[in-house]
């Protein structure tokens, strides 16, 4: 059964709302977990909270199945717009999703370090602990690289946006400032993590409230302009019939 623009659009921001509610849980549960600076404190909690840590790397990864979703939805919404854009956006989106995905083995090989076993007999509790704090901190790491590919999408669905003539413009200028934030904040993390901290959480998290919350509110509340959206993949689909 085809599927309508609208219900594409309605899709795109559902499947994307969806992603953020396991991905916040996982955020909760390290940030509740996680002690900054002190290592041993750390693995206390996690130990003394291993289900829910389990459970929290676990969201992360259904809140990127989701989000991936809701990414091959926009793809397809935004093909009349420009098809070579769109799959680049897409292609961005999964090589971020794929680096986020990674965030799960750093969490999973801190818990083995701080677990011990056989295999850790040489290591002293300490070290242990130390170990796994590292790994925790590549998490943060690894999600600052993700944020990059995740900038280069948001900003090509913005461009997108302006390139359609079925939604309002001034929602992909807002995506393009939202992207530009990631970005930001990705690169500072990276270059000058002191710096970075003074921005969040106001860059990348109010530029997304921004951007992406205006945009996905606008599709699932409106949708798009189906006889436009119709008028432009007819008007794209053209040259190549021709």
């Amino acid at each position: 059964m085809k599927t309508t623009p609208r219900a594409k659009a309605r899709l795109a921001a559902g499947l994307n709302v969806i992603s953020a509610v396991p991905a916040g849980f996982s955020v909760f549960v390290l940030q509740k977990l996680f002690v900054r600076g002190d290592p041993a404190a750390t693995a206390t909690n996690i130990l003394g909270s291993e289900g829910l840590f389990r459970l929290g790397f676990v969201a992360d990864i259904v809140g990127i199945m989701f989000f991936v979703a809701s990414a091959l939805f926009l793809y397809e919404l935004f093909k009349p717009a420009s098809r070579s854009l769109a799959l680049l956006m897409l292609f961005f989106c999964l090589i971020g999703s794929g680096i986020q995905t990674l965030n799960s083995l750093q969490d999973l090989t801190a818990l083995l370090f701080l677990k011990g076993g056989s295999a850790m007999t040489a290591l002293t509790t300490a070290q242990s602990q130390a170990l796994a704090f590292v790994f925790l901190k590549m998490h943060s790491l690894t999600y600052g690289l993700a944020l990059a590919f995740f900038g280069i999408s948001t900003i090509l669905i913005g461009c997108l946006v302006l390139n359609a003539t079925f939604l309002p413009r001034v929602l992909g200028i807002l995506m393009v400032i939202d992207g530009l934030g990631y970005l930001t904040f990705s690169f500072s993390a990276f270059l000058s993590p002191p710096f970075a901290a003074r921005m969040y959480p106001y860059i990348p998290m109010l530029t997304a409230a921004i951007g992406e919350g205006s945009l996905m509110v606008w599709l699932l509340v409106r949708g798009v302009n189906a006889q436009r959206w119709e008028e432009q993949a007819t008007a794209a689909a053209w040259p190549s019939d021709a």
